[in-house]
């Protein structure tokens, strides 16, 4: 009886997920259980939902199931983000974008594999644990529920690696040397930063000098070189 969401890394696959739960479904005639109650709300949202001109976003709405993803027309989200909090959808496959854009709320959140496909770079990476943490805060808000359940869908190998980040085991470390010249131009541009004084003060106060100083060794630096500079303005000039 409860809304559960399926998070996926790419448009396609939100409706191929739906597509082959509800098969999974049918083969076990369990198709009932995804069945939203029929009342006069119920069949006012079916009404308007045949507005919409994605005849599969219709189909699978009869069934008790939708789909969300940016490539969609913003009348069709709009239909989908309403239904679902309305409770006639029990479940909802989406992507990630989802989790930080909208308060959709459900009881059980589901993250459909940890490979995630990044152009710049040519290839797979992992999702990052950030990502992880958004996905499953949506499972049961306090104002919605009183429990819910958070799965991750990874492959063997990966699961201690999310375990240990999910019990802060393993500490984020600072990804802001890739973007430093961006950030710290943008601080240019707005007058933060005047001199290289101001520039080294700047970066005092970011998580990467945090890191900086508790793991040196990951950002190129020894812990001889952190005992003798500890507040490691000589190496940020």
């Amino acid at each position: 009886g409860n809304q559960c969401m399926v998070f996926v890394h790419s448009r396609k696959e939100t409706i191929a997920t739906c597509r082959w739960m509800l098969e999974k479904a049918r083969e076990k005639g369990q198709v009932s259980l995804f069945l939203p109650r029929e009342d006069s709300a119920y069949h006012f949202a079916k009404k308007t939902m045949q507005k919409s001109r994605n005849l599969e976003l219709q189909e699978l709405f009869q069934s008790g199931m939708g789909f969300h993803n940016a490539g969609m027309l913003r009348s069709d989200r709009n239909y989908v983000e309403q239904f679902f909090g309305e409770g006639f959808m029990r479940v909802l496959c989406c992507t990630a974008t989802l989790a930080w854009g909208v308060n959709l709320p459900a009881h059980t959140v589901i993250i459909k594999g940890t490979q995630l496909y990044v152009p710049d770079r040519g290839g797979f990476v992992d999702v990052g644990i950030l990502d992880v943490k958004q996905i499953f805060g949506r499972a049961g808000r306090p104002q919605f529920d009183t429990s819910g359940e958070g799965i991750i869908i990874t492959t063997h190998d990966k699961l201690d690696h999310y375990l240990k980040l999910m019990s802060h085991q393993l500490p984020i470390e600072s990804q802001f040397t890739k973007r430093l010249e961006d950030h710290l131009n943008a601080e240019i541009v707005l007058g933060t930063v005047t001199s290289v004084r101001e520039a080294i003060q700047w970066l005092s106060y970011t998580y990467f000098h945090i890191r900086m100083r508790k793991n040196p060794l990951n950002y190129g630096l020894t812990w001889q070189q952190v005992q003798l500079d500890p507040s490691l303005q000589a190496h940020q000039a």
